[in-house]
């Protein structure tokens, strides 16, 4: 005969087992989703820095250290942006020499506008203070929408765009 205790505790036994397997399951999906939630900022936030290093080799030049501040601009650029920037190179650096600018620059903020697999669209803030041979000082301020695509694991500019 059978024990209708002994077939309450199997039934119980069962469906606690069954509920540690869909809690487990549970935790394995959620624990995957906050990794894939964490590579993605991560992502986001690697667009925003490259973006930022990027409009700081732009904006923060001085006559005195043109060569590697050029040098350290064109390491940051990729595609379009960086043949805009090799044609154009000879009349930027002739104006800064010529006129000994110096410019101090700095980012106020910036923030990731769009995102498409490897590449982003950062919307930035920036100043500079910026002086010339003449004397002259000026603030000045720069909204971009800098374009960055991500390149052998490094995040470079691929467009520079002034907004008005």
């Amino acid at each position: 005969m059978l024990d209708p205790v002994r077939g309450k505790r199997g039934v119980l036994t069962a469906l606690v087992w069954i509920a540690l397997a869909a809690l487990s399951v549970v935790v394995v999906f959620g624990c995957l989703a906050v990794r894939s939630d964490r590579v993605r900022e991560s992502q986001r936030q690697g667009f925003v820095d490259g973006a930022v290093a990027g409009t700081l080799a732009l904006i923060d030049v001085h006559s005195a250290t043109l060569d590697e501040d050029l040098a350290e601009l064109k390491s940051l650029t990729t595609g379009t942006f960086a043949d805009e920037l090799k044609s154009g190179e000879s009349a930027f650096v002739a104006s800064i020499r010529d006129f000994a600018v110096d410019s101090d620059g700095h980012v106020d903020t910036a923030a990731l506008a769009s995102e498409s697999g490897t590449s982003g669209v950062v919307l930035i803030a920036a100043s500079a203070q910026v002086g010339n041979s003449a004397g002259e000082s000026s603030a000045r301020t720069y909204r971009l929408r800098v374009g960055v695509e991500e390149v052998d694991g490094r995040v470079l500019m691929s467009s520079v765009e002034f907004v008005p």
